[in-house]
């Protein structure tokens, strides 16, 4: 995850700064998707100052951000900091899977077509993708351009459609033989199918035929279940921090 936001970090539409404790970007786009604070190592004492320092250029310009943070840079200081200032913790189990030991796939999908999306089919990917999260319409080209700035041998989408119509989508980010699972959407229409186990089997199928050996994740509540059965396990808990300016 922390490989993926460095690399996003630095794409032409943020604004970036790297210190040797803790990085920033900026879009100015007002959701927290779009700015955000990737890691924190703080010195032992310092962690709640620092972290008040770090997050103040969001909160005078009210700005939505992300504190992205990880079982080996939270802390309790930072913790403070950000409940302080009115961010919300929403925790999710980060999970793991061999992929030398992958589930098969399940019972094939009536009318359900995988593809690795082409730069024609990111548009629609785009929008499947905000559909799914429901984000507004208007994140769809700013995501778009985001995607576009990827190394597609590093970043691959996928597109799902059934009978014809688009209705899921996924990526899988590659770093070294980790395959990080991201971006699994299905549209409500789709919902309880098998599409979102047939994509995120379809990236795993792809993550090992590019050399890959594990792959890990962060679950949400509906796709737990889905991983699960596809031979993933929950080894941490990832804290990450949403701050929006009407709660603060």
């Amino acid at each position: 995850m922390l490989a993926f936001l460095d690399v996003l970090a630095t794409l032409p539409m943020f604004e970036y700064d790297e210190h040797a404790e803790v990085r920033t970007y900026r879009s100015g786009l007002p959701h927290p998707l779009f700015n955000g604070v990737i890691g924190g190592r703080f010195a032992p004492g310092t962690e709640e100052e620092r972290s008040r320092e770090v997050m103040a250029p969001f909160v005078e310009a009210g700005m939505p951000f992300l504190w992205w943070s990880t079982p080996s840079t939270w802390s309790l200081g930072t913790h403070r900091a950000l409940q302080a200032a009115g961010a919300v913790r929403e925790d999710a189990p980060g999970m793991h899977a061999d992929l030398r030991g992958l589930t098969p796939a399940g019972r094939p999908v009536d009318g359900l077509v995988i593809s690795v999306a082409k730069p024609d089919d990111l548009a629609t990917f785009t929008r499947i993708m905000c559909e799914g999260f429901e984000f507004s319409a208007g994140f769809e080209e700013p995501i778009r351009r985001l995607i576009e700035g990827f190394d597609p041998d590093q970043l691959v989408n996928v597109l799902a459609t059934l009978d014809g119509e688009p209705v899921g989508c996924g990526s899988l980010w590659i770093t070294g033989e980790t395959a990080g699972v991201y971006n699994i959407a299905v549209l409500d229409q789709a919902r309880h199918r098998g599409v979102g186990y047939a994509v995120t089997s379809f990236l795993l199928d792809e993550a090992r035929a590019r050399g890959c050996t594990e792959s890990v994740l962060q679950a949400t509540r509906l796709g737990r279940p889905v991983y699960e059965r596809l031979g993933y396990v929950e080894v941490c808990r990832v804290p990450q921090y949403v701050w929006l300016p009407e709660r603060s």
